[in-house]
């Protein structure tokens, strides 16, 4: 519990950047609900391009963010969005490809797979487990974050390799931010609920079945998101980057610059 709280902490040092954050998560939610207003989806909840080009905004703000940390600049805190190093952006891009690549081949994969041999129970594994190593792309992402340096960082190997040191770590970390996010998802509902009860969700009419108190719960849980995956809970995987994965990706790196 002390690593969620400590995150938290780190993440809130710099208030004044938080109101940027939720200027940013009030855009966000107005542009991707207009966008799909305009093509008729009231339901395709953050799916669409312009949700592709805030997640690299904000992805980029959180590897500065993270870098800042790892290397004690300005003790750590949220820096302002003008202090983000440009080559970022093209990080974010780059990493996001490649392993959205990976993923996309494993599912994939998955589907030839079971048309093969129409045995449900392979293409249900192979699932599961892409969501299981998939989780382990956040230290990918530290790792970049640490030198702003994507050299060797495509190599599909290297989530095997930190399954090992890196498994409880990580899972209990994530465990405790999942149950953290329920939590705050429980509180999110019954306020749906009481707003529902006393006619709030029905004020202020926009399109279909959208309505203005949509717009603030979207933003509101758009803010969540942003503040917890992107900044509190890869933060408190730092420590353990440093102390189980670091070592073996510089250990590549040597065996490599030896090769």
């Amino acid at each position: 519990m002390s690593g969620l709280i400590e995150s938290y902490k780190k993440v809130y040092e710099n208030k004044q950047a938080h109101i940027w954050l939720l200027v940013i998560s009030i855009i966000w939610t107005l542009l991707s609900a207009l966008w799909d207003i305009k093509t008729g989806n009231f339901d395709n909840y953050r799916q669409n391009p312009l949700d592709i080009v805030f997640n690299i905004i904000i992805g980029a703000y959180s590897l500065q963010f993270l870098h800042n940390a790892m290397k004690n600049i300005n003790n750590g805190v949220l820096p302002p969005f003008t202090k983000i190093c440009p080559k970022i952006f093209l990080g974010v891009i780059k990493l996001n490809i490649i392993w959205g690549i990976y993923a996309v081949l494993i599912l994939i994969s998955a589907i030839l797979l079971y048309i093969a041999t129409h045995f449900i129970v392979i293409p249900v594994v192979i699932t599961v487990f892409l969501f299981f190593i998939a989780v382990f792309v956040y230290y990918i992402f530290l790792a970049y974050a640490e030198e702003l340096n994507s050299k060797g960082l495509a190599n599909a190997a290297l989530l095997f390799k930190f399954i090992k040191p890196g498994f409880k770590p990580l899972y209990l970390k994530l465990l405790l931010f999942i149950l953290f996010s329920i939590s705050v998802a429980v509180i999110y509902i019954l306020l749906y609920i009481a707003a529902g009860l006393i006619g709030l969700d029905k004020i202020g009419h926009i399109a279909g079945d959208f309505y203005f108190m949509d717009i603030i719960m979207n933003t509101l849980a758009g803010y969540f998101v942003i503040v917890t995956w992107y900044f509190a809970f890869p933060y408190s995987l730092i420590n353990s980057y440093f102390k189980n994965i670091r070592p073996l990706i510089r250990k590549d790196e040597n065996n490599d610059g030896n090769a």
